[in-house]
């Protein structure tokens, strides 16, 4: 197929030659004009030099790319699938850039999802198919300037359509990396069971003091996640599961989820999954309280969360304590930047009206 990757950091390189590996067409469109070596290096070479690490390879494979752009028109004219691999601070913004150029009948998948399709559903007329991930089929980091090491695939991964009568539309996204075969039930459901408002926002502001200690010599999933720590990993799942469940989803644990989209044999014991992807395929870092996984998982998870269990009529006691104690860290109040019924424009609208419009 033709496909349109909008973000050119480590998730796009690295799905960008996965996707040319598999003999699509790609095209990847920047949208912003910072930190544009790497960019003018793709340019030149006219594609990106990969290496598949978590297949234990030590060489390099070349990818070409049929387009490298900064032209949002150009880069998503004629694709068949749009996938919006930014930041999910990005999206309102992205909305606005790619909307105006979309055409009937394309797909666009967003991944992270944390329910941003409203921001797009609502910028445009047009007969769009509007899915969201939780969680990328890669892991991977840019090493130097054209060139990206993935170091981890996902088994399976699950997505979500903001309207149900798309769902046919699985096999087209599964085509993509052959690992998109299943479905949750609602996008409320699948931006819940994004792993990284969980591990992420915990493990960043429980070891925030070590991490500005270490300075970069920092593994969060191995040191983060010790016993008392895993107390408040299971008390966010409650929390979690309890929203999921008041609009009609199907909760699910973290290690549970973990387990589901890492691991092939599901009879294995979900923690004992988790601790060995801590220990072999979970990436270093962050060296520093500057990082998305406080400044996007915090509001675009945690705030979401909060914002949805409070329509209705759920306590979070945990999930806005751990808003309160990141937006202190940082000193950034991420309510008022955050994901909330409120920002995404459905806040006089009840549980129930919320739950119609996402089935």
């Amino acid at each position: 197929m033709k496909v349109a990757i909008i973000g050119s950091g480590n998730s796009g390189c690295a799905h960008a030659a996965k996707l040319s590996e598999r003999q699509h067409e790609v095209r990847l469109v920047k949208t912003s004009h910072i930190n544009e070596d790497n960019f003018n290096i793709l340019q030149q070479q006219k594609g990106i030099y990969y290496c598949n690490r978590y297949l234990n390879e030590e060489e390099y494979h070349f990818a070409p790319i049929s387009l490298i752009t900064h032209d949002v028109k150009a880069g998503i004219q004629g694709a068949d699938v749009i996938l919006v691999l930014t930041q999910s601070l990005q999206h309102p913004q992205i909305a606005e850039l790619i909307c105006p150029y979309l055409e009937d009948g394309q797909i666009v998948l967003i991944i992270p999802g944390n329910l941003g399709s409203f921001y797009f559903k609502c910028a445009t007329s047009k007969n769009i198919i509007f899915a969201e991930g939780e969680s990328t089929p890669y892991d991977a980091r840019i090493t130097a300037f054209g060139k990206v090491d993935i170091l981890f695939k996902n088994v399976r991964n699950a997505i979500a359509f903001l309207e149900q009568k798309n769902r046919p539309y699985l096999q087209q996204i599964d085509s993509l990396f052959d690992s998109h075969k299943y479905l949750r039930t609602n996008i409320i459901e699948s931006a819940m069971h994004n792993p990284n408002m969980v591990v992420h926002t915990i493990g960043s502001i429980m070891s925030a003091s070590r991490i500005e200690m270490m300075q970069g010599e920092f593994w969060m999933y191995r040191e983060s996640f010790s016993p008392a720590v895993w107390n408040i990993v299971k008390m966010l799942d409650e929390e979690k599961n309890n929203v999921i469940t008041a609009y009609k989803g199907k909760p699910l644990s973290y290690v549970e989820a973990c387990r589901w989209r890492n691991e092939e044999d599901l009879t294995k014991n979900p923690y004992a999954v988790f601790r060995s992807y801590a220990q072999n395929g979970g990436p270093k870092g962050p060296a520093n309280l500057n990082t998305r996984f406080i400044h996007e998982d915090v509001p675009m998870g945690l705030c979401a969360l909060e914002s949805l269990a409070k329509k209705a009529n759920i306590d979070t006691r945990i999930t806005s304590s751990l808003i309160n104690i990141a937006s202190s860290l940082v000193n950034v109040d991420f309510r008022s930047i955050g994901r909330t019924v409120e920002s995404l424009g459905i806040a006089t609208w009840q549980k129930d009206e919320i739950i119609q419009f996402i089935s």
